[in-house]
């Protein structure tokens, strides 16, 4: 109001002008402003800075904050005024002050204070009659506008004390179900109608964002192997935090520690854990850094506790919005004093729980890590889960650490109860109403273990892998009903325990306090939904949503009783179910091969022929120079997937450019046969015998004169070459992993043989073996060597007489890069008339530049030789690139064929493994 601004004006003024002149008006301004700025410099001091601000920084930033705060117009003046305000103030002492008055002995009795008795005396001075009025106007002012308030405003609300009835309506649910349903229009009352003019509808929909993309080729190709992850939440931009451990002022046990230099696992776990605990922090909660400051000092001490060192100091230094700076003085770290790993029960002698007690995680003398004592729990419970001790249970497991000795002593106490047995297993169908497509015997030959053997995890997997691999079922479901998990109160730590024992402490106050006891004998009632009330809810869904939900309680129910009778005969029940509506299957799919170029594929199964469990595979496979055709049945012999006869059949046109003095050749094979595979499970033999009839024949583009055609490439005038081969195969492969191994190494060995008295052209043996071996060195396989070796001959009277198509050839993606496919062989006048003999070896070394990703630098040699081996050796080397994808490495590499005069440049791609 004016009149009130008026008058506190006038007030101030007349208030102001006895003790203060106008000449000092100036003077108290500037006091005014120095003493806010003072007030604001004081508590700017009292927040912690990330680093030493020098005086001009300081007034900077103080000058930008006046400006913005309104203070003062422009930088100058503000820089001007926090000058000197900051500027030293002269302290006077008043003690000196007194003296030098009492001393000058001059009579200052205006300085002298004035007794109550002098307060008569002194002068009545009048009033100002004009302030009198001004005061009574603007009083008048404000009664007048209180009454017009009051007037404006409604009577206030006597509010009576409150009832018992409205008490207990309080303190029932906050919401009333019954009446919020009625509120609630049901969507059932909403008309759907077609929007046949395409109307704006009047609903609000989710925006999408407009410029989203549809994937390009090559990221939809990416996506049929590994799905695009759908990211639905928004990612929270958190801080960096650079860790560096100071070394000054180190304990005796900390030297020891630096003594190990940088690379000491316990200070590297320190750094780490910080590191690692501070990047959970916002960028959001850092910018107020004063706030964010206790917060950062809490994570930091959690971190260091979590690893061992309990008396870390800790200094922060703020470098920008995102980034902080840690400087940790490590102090005494706590060390494992003693530790005891106990195991009782019948299981205490078993190796799988031995192992834990001789190899934990940490060894005395280590610095205590609460991570690696939590993963030596952690293995002890999964030893017992996976070897069948489902009655185990903790007995003790405590940790004392002891301040300010800096020592830990661990105490891990484990009963493994009695080893269950695995039981019998049930075959269901996920449709009750099918049959099974399969004969019981079928099924049971598919499980990994006889009646009343030990559980393990293993046996169980296995069981679910042979399902899986069998390829028999869409969809397959092994659960082994495992009783729950024992719970039985702890033993008391052996230094409370000695406490106990001398009666010095009762031991029930001792024991642990477990929560779950604890209820309330008040009841707790809410009222329920009525699921029909809700909009598009009709009688037949009601009727299936009942169903299912009495078929869950049944599975409840069932669980229940299983896990109680696994509990009561220590015998696991396992129940399998199975869904085999997919019977056949057909794919389809377009690829490049640096050999063949662009090819169509295509491939038919029908999983399960009939109850015996025999199956049937097709493939067909379409290009530029080879058109093949093969089909596979396979029918179980004593296992389905490990001992099984397939009968093979196929047929194959393959055009091989250059072959007869720059003419091509045509070669048609037709194949029929039979194979007996049994396999083992990896690391050991497997083994394979088969019989092969072929026929081929070959048709040469061009023309050439018979006289200057050789021997070797005629086939003693034969266009049409036969041949039976029985033969055997053994093999064998190890490695770290099945897919993308780091380590491995595979060996073949292969021999056929054939008779002129059996439908062959000639006698004949056919050798062959062949190695691979993947090696890799570093923390993270970062170094690699792969390496391979072929070697082959065919041991026969008469080579000319050998079919062409068994004959050796190389060069290729798998043989020699940087040459054609099969573009090396022995010659005689031009013509390319095959290898009686193969070797070829090749070694790579690559290196991991990113994560799943290697550049590869290589070199092949080798050939397919003649009988004496004249023929010279050829040599190839390039670089390469390789991915580590989901179903395999994918190379890609370009390489020289280095012997060739021309020095070809060849690209060649591959995807599979490389043992």
């Amino acid at each position: 109001m004016p009149a009130k601004k008026s008058f506190k004006k006038t007030t101030l003024h007349l208030s102001m002008n006895g003790p203060v002149q106008h000449r000092y008006h100036s003077r108290l301004c500037m006091s005014l402003f120095l003493m806010m700025s003072g007030q604001q410099i004081a508590q700017a001091e009292q927040v912690e800075t990330p680093v030493a601000i020098e005086r001009n920084d300081k007034i900077e930033v103080l000058a930008d904050e006046a400006i913005q705060q309104g203070v003062s117009q422009n930088k100058s003046d503000a820089i001007e005024k926090i000058e000197n305000a900051l500027a030293p103030e002269a302290h006077f002492d008043s003690v000196q002050m007194l003296e030098q008055q009492q001393n000058l002995g001059l009579n200052q009795a205006a300085f002298q204070p004035i007794q109550f008795e002098d307060l008569e005396e002194l002068p009545i001075e009048a009033i100002d009659q004009n302030l009198a009025n001004e005061i009574y106007q603007v009083a008048e002012q404000a009664k007048k506008e209180a009454a017009t308030y009051r007037q404006t405003q409604q009577n206030e609300m006597v509010i009576a004390e409150i009832s018992k009835q409205e008490l207990t309506a309080i303190n029932q649910a906050p919401v009333n179900v019954d009446q919020l349903m009625q509120s609630i229009r049901a969507d059932s009352q909403i008309i759907v109608e077609r929007n046949e003019n395409a109307n704006t509808l009047a609903a609000s929909t989710v925006a999408t964002p407009n410029d989203a993309k549809e994937p390009n080729f090559f990221k939809r190709l990416l996506y049929r192997v590994r799905p695009g992850r759908q990211i639905s939440a928004t990612k929270v931009p958190r801080i960096n935090a650079d860790v560096i451990i100071n070394s000054e002022n180190a304990t005796a046990q900390t030297s020891l520690l630096f003594a190990k230099g940088t690379e000491s696992q316990p200070l590297e776990n320190l750094k780490t854990n910080i590191a690692a605990k501070l990047s959970s922090f916002t960028q959001e909660s850092f910018g107020d850094y004063a706030s964010a400051l206790p917060q950062l000092r809490e994570l930091t001490n959690q971190a260091a506790q979590a690893v061992g060192f309990y008396n870390a100091a800790f200094k922060f230094e703020k470098i920008s919005d995102s980034r902080v700076r840690v400087i940790v003085t490590p102090n005494e770290p706590v060390i494992i004093e003693k530790q005891n790993i106990e195991f009782s029960g019948a299981g205490a002698d078993k190796a799988q729980f031995q192992v834990i007690g001789v190899l934990p995680e940490q060894e005395e003398g280590d610095v205590f890590n609460h991570g690696a004592y939590d993963k030596t729990k952690a293995r002890i419970v999964e030893a017992a889960n996976n070897n069948g001790y489902f009655d185990a249970y903790w007995r003790l497991h405590d940790v004392k650490v002891a301040q300010p000795q800096n020592t830990a002593d661990i105490q891990l106490k484990y009963e493994t109860g009695d080893r269950y047995k695995l039981g019998n297993v049930e075959f269901r169908m996920s449709d009750p109403t099918r049959e099974f497509p399969l004969d019981p015997d079928v099924l049971e030959s598919l499980v990994t273990w006889k009646e009343g053997a030990d559980y393990t995890f293993w046996r169980v997997n296995g069981l679910a892998n042979n399902l899986t691999n069998s390829r028999y079922f869409n969809y397959t479901l092994v659960d082994a009903v495992k009783p729950d998990p024992l719970e039985k109160p702890l033993e008391l730590a052996p230094d409370l325990q000695l406490l106990v024992d001398q009666q010095k402490l009762n031991e029930q106050s001792v024991m642990p306090i477990n929560t779950t006891d604890f209820a309330s004998d008040q009841e707790v009632t809410q009222n329920v939904v009525n699921e029909d009330q809700f909009a598009g809810v009709t009688e037949l869904e009601n009727g299936n949503l009942r169903t299912l939900q009495t078929e869950q309680d049944n599975k409840n129910t069932e669980q229940e009783r299983l896990k109680q009778q696994a509990r009561e005969q220590k015998e696991i029940p396992v129940i399998v179910t199975l869904n085999a509506d997919r019977l056949n299957s057909a794919e389809v799919g377009l690829g490049y091969g640096t050999d063949t170029g662009t090819r169509l594929r295509g491939q038919y199964r029908r999983a399960i022929v009939n109850k015996r469990g025999h199956s049937f595979d097709a493939n067909l496979e379409l290009s530029k120079i080879r058109q093949s055709i093969d089909a596979r049945y396979n029918i179980p012999y004593h296992h389905p997937l490990n001992d099984y006869i397939s009968l093979v059949g196929g047929y194959e046109r393959e055009e091989r450019e250059g072959v007869a003095k720059g003419n091509g050749l045509t070669i048609e094979s037709a194949v029929i046969g039979a194979d007996r595979i049994i396999k083992n499970p990896r690391g050991s033999w497997q083994h394979t015998y088969g019989v092969r009839y072929r026929m081929d024949r070959l048709n040469q583009d061009g023309w050439a004169y018979v006289e200057d055609i050789p021997d070797a490439f005629l086939m003693s005038g034969n266009d049409n070459q036969q041949s039976l081969l029985f033969g055997y195969e053994i093999s064998r492969s190890d490695s770290n992993k099945r897919v993308n191994p780091t380590k491995g190494f595979k060996q073949t060995y292969k021999v056929e043989v054939g008779s002129d008295n059996l439908l062959t052209d000639v006698n004949m043996a056919i050798a062959n073996a062949g190695w691979r071996f993947i090696y890799s060195l570093g923390d993270n396989a970062d170094h690699q060597f792969v390496g391979r070796a072929d070697l082959g001959y065919i041991f026969t009277e008469d080579f000319t007489k050998v079919p062409y198509n068994l004959r050796y050839f190389s060069g290729g993606d798998q043989s020699i890069r940087g040459f054609d496919y099969k573009s090396l062989s022995p010659e005689i006048d031009g013509f390319k008339i095959g290898g009686q003999a193969l070797g070829i070896g090749s070694l790579e070394y690559n290196y991991q530049f990113k994560e799943g990703w290697r550049a590869a630098v290589f070199a092949d040699a080798g050939n397919a030789y003649d009988k004496d081996f004249s023929n010279p050796t050829a040599y190839g080397a390039g670089l390469g690139i390789r991915w580590a994808s989901p179903i395999g490495p994918i190379r890609i590499d370009v390489a020289s064929g280095l012997s060739d005069d021309n020095k070809p440049i060849r690209i060649h791609f591959f995807i599979g493994s490389q043992l």
